[in-house]
């Protein structure tokens, strides 16, 4: 990824506790997403097994924002980074990213917040 640039930032809303997301919206199965209802942005991936993950891109740290950073998601407020699954790999945060479950609907991702 390039520091944000190859993917889109989608504009949506949450509604009945369900984000709904075009995947025609997510570059090669990864975006970042904010939505209307819900604080943190999100990070969409997609698995080699063709599954997909929400990850809230706040540290559990100290609530920092947390980027792409080549193959990993980073904090910019005290470095804590983290993998592709949200997992930590370098602290201080002792937690790894929240995560949101994705179900796959055709050709939309349902991702549940509340």
């Amino acid at each position: 990824l390039e520091s944000c640039s190859s993917t889109k930032a989608l504009a949506l809303a949450v509604e009945n506790g369900v984000l709904s997301i075009p995947m025609s919206s997510l570059s090669d199965g990864v975006g970042m997403v904010r939505a209307k209802g819900l604080g943190d942005k999100l990070y969409i991936s997609k698995g080699t097994d063709g599954s997909y993950k929400a990850l809230v891109l706040s540290c559990p740290h100290k609530g920092g924002p947390v980027k792409p950073a080549g193959d990993k998601l980073a904090c910019g407020w005290h470095g804590s980074t983290f993998d592709m699954n949200g997992q930590v790999t370098k602290g201080p945060s002792q937690q790894g990213l929240k995560t949101y479950p994705v179900e796959v609907d055709g050709d939309v991702l349902k991702v549940r917040v509340a």
